[in-house]
């Protein structure tokens, strides 16, 4: 069923929701290929505004595109990217400080790093990645395993560790939604929950390609337009959007259900474009995904145009 693309609700929700990550799975694309890909989503995208980050990089990838001529793969704008702590923090932040340093065009900026923690590694890694989120403004987002039995304790001591940081404001918890420490809807709901109570940053990563959940065509159990529905709602009203339905939003598979023409809507939850704003303004918030052309495509499918 196509339907009126409703210009300024929808595009609020989705105005830079995605950080590119090419290099992960399911994609797996190689260095050249996912820059590559990068360089190209400004003309081969319907919405190129989908994006917040351009790249989202390990630290040895990071490293290597201090090298790489970008002007030659048709980059233009300055290039935002996701710095992932994959050989130690201090590590990470020499690999972004090297390419925010690094002169000519198109320009770097580093949009946030992203480092795996646990209630006992918090502090440190905090700690070691501090100076330059200060210096840059760049988020650090945090993500806890939450995949084992005792994931209360370690979300609730995460939380408030983010919390009390003097770093708060550039702080965000990070969430994974597929692979060995993948989380489900009903700990995903949890974890909306905790964070946006909480006035924290959030980031879910993690098989989030489509906006709905639809078996016949795709495997996703969640879509990414049920979890940012779900973020701002929560944002929004709070204990008023319990998790159970939160869980049902989170696992929606009619696009029918959703509305966004003034506002969001999911049954007989709703916000107004006002309060949207308002929420997006309360902090970060956005979605890992290495495919940017599978929303962009099931977005005109579903009939948002």
């Amino acid at each position: 069923m196509n339907r009126p693309y409703q210009h300024i609700s929808l595009h609020q929700l989705l105005d830079g929701l995605f950080d590119y990550a090419g290099m992960f799975p399911p994609a797996a694309l190689s260095f050249e290929h996912a820059l590559e890909e990068s360089a190209d989503h400004s003309s081969s995208l319907k919405r190129p505004w989908l994006i917040g980050t351009d790249l989202v990089l390990d630290t040895v990838h990071t490293r290597r595109l201090v090298t790489q001529d970008l002007q030659a793969l048709g980059f233009t704008a300055p290039v935002s990217v996701t710095v992932l702590v994959t050989e130690g923090a201090i590590a990470a932040v020499e690999a972004a400080q090297s390419l925010e340093a690094r002169g000519g065009a198109p320009a770097f900026r580093v949009s946030s790093i992203e480092a795996k923690v646990s209630p006992e590694t918090f502090s440190t890694i905090v700690k070691d990645l501090a100076v330059f989120a200060q210096k840059s403004s760049a988020l650090i987002a945090v993500e806890p395993d939450l995949s084992t039995p005792d994931w209360q304790r370690v979300l609730s001591e995460t939380i408030t560790a983010i919390s009390r940081s003097p770093l708060a404001k550039h702080l965000a918890l990070k969430c994974r939604c597929t692979g060995p420490t993948g989380i489900g809807a009903e700990k995903l709901s949890e974890a909306i929950i905790a964070a946006s109570d909480a006035g924290i940053g959030f980031k879910v990563t993690g098989g989030l390609h489509h906006p709905i959940v639809e078996p016949a065509i795709h495997p996703s159990p969640m879509g990414f337009l049920n979890v940012a529905a779900a973020v701002y709602l929560r944002r929004t009203l709070g204990g008023t959007l319990p998790a159970d339905s939160l869980t049902a939003l989170l696992t929606n598979n009619s696009a029918a259900l959703l509305s966004f023409e003034h506002g969001i809507s999911f049954g007989n939850f709703s916000i107004t474009l006002a309060q949207l704003q308002h929420a997006k303004q309360r902090g970060h918030f956005s979605i890992g995904s290495c495919s940017i052309h599978e929303p962009d495509e099931d977005l005109t499918r579903l009939g948002f145009h």
